[in-house]
C-alpha cells in the first residue's frame, strides 16, 4: 500500500522530489479501507529508522557507526570525515509519502460508508494528524536549519513551499495541537481501528491526554519536544539577532514555546516519572505505556533494521568515554562486547578500546556492540518516560530553572542507570553538561535522535568532539562535525538546483 523508499543502509536510495509525488494510492472509503489505509501509514513510518539512526542520529550524536568495508560512506559522510552529498542518506521521500497517504485517509474519512459515528471520525482524525505530524519532525530533526517542504492536501500542481527551520516547527506544533483538539473530541473511545502492537501502550482509549494508556497523550508528549524544538529554533533563526545558544551562554530560547512544551509534556500521561525503573541487561523493555516502532520476521512484514546490521556497527571511543561502562545500568541494558571484528581498518581507532587484561598480562582491543535490538522482531523506542523526563528537563534548562533540570537529570540517573546521584553546581554550562551525559546513555540508538539535537540547539557541534582525523586534506584544524542531512538531490533538480526556504 505505501510507495516504500527502502532505504538500504549501506547505500543511498533514489528519491522522489516533492513537486511530482502523487498519492502512493487511492483510500477505499470504506472501513476496512481506512483500516488498511492506517495501518500502512503505521508501517511506512518506520521504513526510515534505519537511516535516522545509521545515518543521522547515532553518527551526528558521535555515538556509534556503521563500519563497512564494501562501502565505506556511512562511515566518511555521517561522521563528518568527508562532506557529505545530497544524494545520500534520504529521510525524505519515505517520510512525504507518508505524508500524502495521510492526507488521502483524511480527505476519504467524511466520504465512507456507512459512515463512521462523530466520535470515530473524530478519533480517526486525531490519530492520522499525529503520525502525519510525527512524519514531519522526523524530517525537520533529519535537515535542521536547510528547512522542509510543507506539502498540502489536494493534488500539486505547482512546487511545494519550502520553509525554514522555525516556521516548520511552528507547523508541526499546530498539526499536533490540531490533533489534540480531535483526540479530545472523540474522549475515552477505543480507537475505531486497529493500530500496531508498537503503540498498544498508548491506544487504550483516544483521549484525554491526562488519560494513562491514551492515545491523546501520546500526541501531547511529540507536542512537548516540538515545543522544545520550537523554542530553540526560533533562537537560532539569525533574524532574531544573537540569540542563538553557545557553548558558554544559553541564549534566549523562545519563552512561550517553552511554557507550551512544559504544559504538553504536564498534559500527558506518558511522562510520570513514578514508571522510572532500573534497567536490566538483554535487550530493551518496553514499560506499558511506552511508543515504539515494531518489527517481525513474520512473511511480508518488515525486520528491526539495527539487528540486520548489527555485524558492522561498533560505538565511539568518544561515547565510552563519556558514559560508566563499569556501573551504569543503561550500559549494561545496551551494549555487549561484540563479537565481530571491526571493519574499515583505517578507522578503527575511533571505534577499537584497549584495556589491560590482568589474567593474561595483556592489552586486549575490543568494540562494544549495541544489543538492544538483539533479534529481527525487536522494539525501537519513539519515545518513552525515560526520555521525556530528559525532555523535562531540556525544557527546565531552557526556562532557566538549572537546579531542577539536574534534579531531573539525576532521577534518571539514580532510578534508571543505578547510580548515585552526581553533584551538579546550578549554572547553565555545568546543567547542560550534565544533562547531555546523561541524555546521551540514556538514548542512544533510539529514534529520538535526542542528543544529536541536543548538540545542535546548544551550539555544542565544534566542541562535542575533536578525537580524530580527517581524510579530506582541506579540514586541518578543529572537527567538520556533520549535524544535519543534506536536502535530496532529485529535490533539487526539482527546484532548478537549490532548496531556498522562506521564514516569516
Amino acid at each position: 500500500m505505501i510507495l516504500a523508499c527502502m532505504i538500504a543502509t549501506l547505500s543511498a536510495c533514489e528519491q522522489t522530489n516533492i513537486p511530482f509525488l502523487t498519492a502512493p494510492t487511492s483510500v477505499a472509503a470504506t472501513p476496512s479501507g481506512i483500516q488498511n489505509a492506517v495501518t500502512g501509514l503505521f508501517g511506512g513510518t518506520r521504513l526510515d529508522v534505519d537511516n535516522t539512526l545509521l545515518a543521522m542520529a547515532v553518527p551526528y550524536a558521535r555515538d556509534g557507526s556503521i563500519f563497512s568495508n564494501s562501502t565505506p560512506e556511512p562511515v566518511q559522510y555521517a561522521l563528518g570525515l568527508l562532506f557529505t552529498p545530497a544524494d545520500f542518506g534520504g529521510i525524505w521521500a519515505q517520510e512525504y509519502t507518508d505524508i500524502r497517504q495521510a492526507e488521502q485517509i483524511l480527505s476519504t474519512i467524511p466520504q465512507v460508508a456507512p459512515p463512521f459515528p462523530s466520535a470515530q471520525a473524530a478519533a480517526l482524525v486525531g490519530i492520522v494528524q499525529t503520525i502525519e505530524a510525527l512524519n514531519y519532525m522526523i524530517v525537520a530533526e533529519a535537515h535542521d536549519t536547510l528547512g522542509l517542504a510543507i506539502l498540502p492536501a489536494g493534488t500539486l500542481t505547482s512546487l511545494a513551499p519550502a520553509v525554514c527551520n522555525k516556521d516548520a516547527w511552528k507547523y508541526v506544533v499546530a498539526l499536533l495541537d490540531s490533533a489534540n483538539t480531535s483526540l479530545n473530541l472523540a474522549g475515552a473511545i477505543p480507537p475505531p481501528v486497529t493500530l500496531p502492537p508498537g503503540v498498544a501502550g498508548v491506544s487504550l482509549v483516544v483521549g484525554p491526554s491526562t488519560t494513562l494508556g491514551s492515545f491523546a497523550s501520546f500526541n501531547r508528549a511529540l507536542a512537548a519536544k516540538a515545543n522544545l524544538e520550537l523554542a530553540y529554533a526560533i533562537a537560532r533563526t539569525p533574524t532574531n539577532g544573537p540569540a542563538a545558544p553557545t557553548p558558554a551562554t544559553a541564549g534566549v530560547p523562545d519563552a512561550g514555546a517553552l511554557a507550551t512544551a512544559l504544559a504538553d509534556l504536564e498534559g500527558s500521561a506518558m511522562w510520570d516519572t513514578t514508571m522510572l525503573a532500573p534497567n536490566t541487561p538483554g535487550g530493551f523493555k518496553a514499560d506499558p505505556y511506552t511508543a515504539t516502532y515494531d518489527f517481525s520476521a513474520s512473511s511480508g512484514d518488515v525486520v528491526n533494521p539495527i539487528q540486520g546490521n548489527i555485524a558492522i556497527i561498533a560505538q565511539l571511543n568518544d561515547f565510552l568515554a563519556d558514559v560508566d561502562t563499569a556501573n551504569d545500568l543503561r550500559f549494561k541494558a545496551k551494549f555487549i562486547i561484540s563479537p565481530y571484528p571491526v571493519q574499515e581498518a583505517q578507522y578503527n581507532v575511533i571505534a577499537l578500546e584497549t584495556q589491560f587484561d590482568a589474567a593474561t598480562g595483556r592489552d586486549t582491543t575490543y568494540s562494544y556492540l549495541y544489543f538492544m535490538s538483539p533479534n529481527p522482531s525487536s522494539l525501537i523506542p519513539i519515545t518513552r518516560v525515560e526520555e521525556l523526563t530528559l525532555v523535562a528537563a531540556q525544557i527546565e534548562l531552557g526556562m532557566g530553572n538549572y537546579a531542577q533540570a539536574i534534579a531531573l537529570a539525576n532521577q534518571v540517573r539514580t532510578t534508571v542507570g543505578g547510580l548515585p546521584a552526581a553533584s551538579v553546581a546550578p549554572t547553565y554550562t555545568t546543567a547542560r553538561d550534565f544533562l547531555m551525559k546523561e541524555q546521551r546513555i540514556s538514548t542512544t540508538w533510539e529514534a529520538s535522535a535526542d542528543r544529536a539535537i541536543a548538540i545542535r540547539m546548544y551550539g555544542m557541534a565544534v566542541v562535542s568532539d575533536t578525537t580524530w582525523e580527517h581524510e579530506d586534506p582541506s579540514v586541518t584544524t578543529g572537527d567538520r562535525h556533520t549535524t544535519v542531512n543534506p536536502i535530496p538531490q532529485t529535490e533539487l533538480s526539482g527546484r532548478g538546483g537549490s532548496f531556498v526556504p522562506t521564514c516569516q
